[in-house]
């Protein structure tokens, strides 16, 4: 899956990478901590650590989270979860832990957004610095960097 054992890159680049390869040809919201598209818009490639669409390039390490058609949160595969070292052991490794005992629970999810940072949802899967969140009913649903998660609220 990816370049996870071949990069320096942390723990949550690796699998947000991973997560946009699986959905290049899509429609997809890119969500970063400034900016959002106010519209799903095609994602046409992910390489070197770069995901390029119609909107422009975005540097993954960047990307905190991205909405994607929910007709394919069965298919997307996610890296298991490992126990992390480096900074990791204090950011991903215990979030990570939290959403792993809270599957399939709703919650709201505070993640580094700032037009829309609190969005709601059941806990569909956990992998490798990725969060799959259910919008139930939605058009799309979620992928979240864990790294960028700042707050889970049980419902």
């Amino acid at each position: 899956m990816g370049v996870f054992d071949n990069s320096i890159c942390d723990c949550c680049v690796c699998p947000m990478q991973c997560v946009l390869e699986q959905l290049v040809g899509e429609d997809v919201q890119i969500i970063t901590l400034i900016r959002a598209s106010l519209q799903p818009e095609p994602l046409f490639d992910v390489k070197d650590f770069i995901a390029f669409s119609e909107v422009g390039d975005f540097p993954v390490c960047n990307i905190s989270g991205v909405a994607y058609p929910a007709t394919l949160t069965n298919k997307l595969k996610l890296k298991s979860t490992q126990k992390n070292t480096g900074k990791c052991v204090c950011c991903e490794n215990p979030i990570t832990r939290r959403l792993n005992e809270m599957m399939r629970q709703e919650v709201e999810i505070e993640f580094l957004f700032q037009l829309q940072p609190i969005v709601a949802g059941t806990i569909f899967k956990v992998g490798e610095g990725i969060v799959l969140l259910d919008q139930g009913g939605s058009e799309l649903d979620l992928a979240i960097s864990t790294c960028s998660i700042t707050r889970i609220i049980p419902q």
